[in-house]
């Protein structure tokens, strides 16, 4: 009669645990960064690297006994912030599209606020402040009017924006992205960078 160590089950639920952990730190990151969240994301990272090598490590000590089911709990500690960055992308797109019309209204109330020349940081009303932390208008030469939503950061100093372009063929000028060289373009009039 073969009896089952509990301590194997015990750490399979453990690994799925965490491996969950880790998807939804990952994923709540992606979905809007903030350095407490960046903090969380890398603290769990090295956890979820440490029990994916001791479940390697019982993996291949008990393979006659575990045979490919021993493989389970390293495949979903390895897995788990890949898929919670991609769940959290989704939910970013998702949840940008739903605000959009508020965006819309934001980016037209901001434009009235440019300066010619000037970056001009402009107050954000109360009922959009869940939108950005901040909000920079410019009236650059070339570019024409720019309004930058700085809606979240990183750890030590990461920023990441949703700048509203009033003329969206200046999208495609590298030069009216400024130092948002690289990033995703959201629709017409948007685009979506970090720093």
């Amino acid at each position: 009669m073969s009896v089952k160590r509990p301590g194997l089950r015990w750490a399979d639920l453990a690994a799925y645990a965490l491996a969950a952990t880790g998807a939804a730190a990952s994923a709540v990151l992606a979905m809007r960064p903030t350095g407490l969240r960046q903090l969380l994301a890398m603290g769990l990272s090295l956890l979820l690297l440490a029990a994916l090598l001791a479940c390697l490590v019982r993996a291949v000590r008990q393979w006659d006994k575990l045979r490919f089911g021993g493989l389970l709990a390293p495949a979903a500690l390895l897995a788990a912030m890949p898929l919670g960055v991609e769940v959290g992308q989704e939910l970013r797109t998702w949840r940008f599209e739903r605000d959009l019309p508020r965006y819309q209204a934001m980016a037209k109330w901001a434009l009235a606020r440019a300066v010619p020349g000037e970056r001009v940081d402009v107050p954000i009303p109360p009922e959009a402040r869940d939108l950005a932390y901040l909000v920079r208008v410019s009236h650059e030469p070339g570019c024409g009017r720019i309004v930058d939503f700085y809606w979240g950061a990183g750890f030590p100093v990461k920023h990441t924006a949703r700048r509203y372009v009033e003329l969206p063929q200046k999208l495609e000028n590298d030069a009216c992205r400024g130092y948002w060289a690289r990033g995703l373009r959201r629709g017409e009039h948007w685009f979506e960078a970090s720093d």
